[in-house]
């Protein structure tokens, strides 16, 4: 079955992925990244898009999945191409990654060659995302094999069981707890991924406009709140598992996706999304280590050329890498042969002869 892109999306993914990437430039605290101050303008920046950045990149991969549903039958054949689409790139590029810290110097940091089978069993850098979106695409898979997302009151239930465990996560769970294969973190997609689902199949309910106007207020006071408590002009736990980054992150997803915007290069770099986040580490400390070692000291130069290295350098391996069948598998996630070609020349008519 052929589905026809809707451009908004690819807009919406464009969008998305430049927000990671630029979070990734930054770097989450003073040790990475940037290294930037804890108190700096950029990590404001950082902070910021924070509630935003993954729940819009899970929501939106959710709204792709719900296009195509899984039946009972094809959940095998789905679970087995997760594994390669997901799975297999954890494992190739997050080693890859690993052994380039180590090998390279001035990376931010070198991690212990004899404790390299951790990236496999315990959330690694950013590639944390992975195995949790994997439990999550299981999860989902499962209850539609079972027809239990096909109404709205069997989604408005599951969505409802979602934010429950991550309320479980977050109040039960020992935050010193191993986080086994991120297991963690695909407590926390699970509702964004849910809501994804949600916006496609159920457009009478999200599209309603009394339904946006009151999210649009929710949105905006949490994010005057979030901004207040930065400055610390009122109290407020900056914690990513507050409630109200949780609740910014759901309205504001939510809002992304009434916006309907196309912008061409935006649909773009959204068309090599999945490629530029599995990547665009490799690009941004290339080129943090290139302008350093040219005595280039700046943060605006660091951020600008960091940014756009991660953001093309993943488009150029991905052509790369597609060329060969293992390398498309094990680094794309892709099928080891490439799809074929469909010609779309009009055929001249033959008559048939008896």
């Amino acid at each position: 079955m052929s589905t026809k892109k809707d451009y908004s999306v690819e807009t919406l993914r464009g969008f998305a992925i430049i927000l990671v990437v630029m979070g990734h430039v930054i770097g989450s605290g003073s040790d990475g990244g940037m290294k930037v101050a804890d108190d700096s303008g950029w990590r404001h920046l950082y902070f910021t898009f924070e509630y935003l950045r993954m729940p819009l990149f899970t929501v939106i991969s959710g709204w792709v999945y719900a296009l195509r549903p899984v039946s009972l039958e094809k959940y095998k054949a789905f679970t087995t191409k997760k594994v390669r689409r997901i799975l297999y790139p954890m494992v190739f590029v997050g080693t890859a990654y690993f052994l380039l810290q180590y090998i390279v110097p001035g990376t931010n940091k070198t991690g212990n060659l004899a404790e390299i089978w951790k990236i496999y069993v315990f959330p690694y850098t950013l590639y944390w995302y992975l195995p949790s979106l994997f439990w999550v695409f299981l999860a989902v898979g499962l209850l539609d094999a079972f027809k239990r997302l096909d109404k709205f009151g069997h989604w408005a239930i599951w969505t409802a069981v979602a934010f429950a465990l991550l309320l479980v996560r977050d109040m039960v769970i020992p935050e010193a707890s191993p986080n086994y294969l991120s297991y963690k973190g695909g407590i926390y997609l699970f509702p964004f991924f849910m809501i994804g689902v949600g916006i496609q199949r159920f457009k009478g309910f999200f599209g309603n406009v009394w339904l946006n106007r009151a999210l649009a207020v929710v949105f905006i006071a949490g994010l005057a709140i979030q901004q207040l408590g930065w400055f610390d002009i009122i109290q407020y736990n900056l914690d990513k598992k507050s409630g109200m980054g949780l609740l910014i992150g759901v309205t504001g997803t939510i809002l992304f996706f009434r916006l309907k915007w196309k912008i061409d290069w935006l649909i773009y770099f959204g068309s090599f999304a999945y490629s530029i986040y599995l990547f665009h580490s490799f690009g941004t400390a290339a080129g943090r280590i290139v302008l350093k070692s040219m005595g280039i000291s700046q943060d605006i130069p660091i951020f600008l050329f960091s940014l756009a290295v991660g953001m093309f350098a993943p488009i150029l391996a991905e052509k790369i890498l597609d060329r060969w069948g293992w390398t498309r598998m094990l680094f794309l996630g892709r099928s080891y042969a490439p799809p074929k070609k469909v010609d779309a020349t009009p055929k001249p008519m033959t008559r048939r002869v008896v």
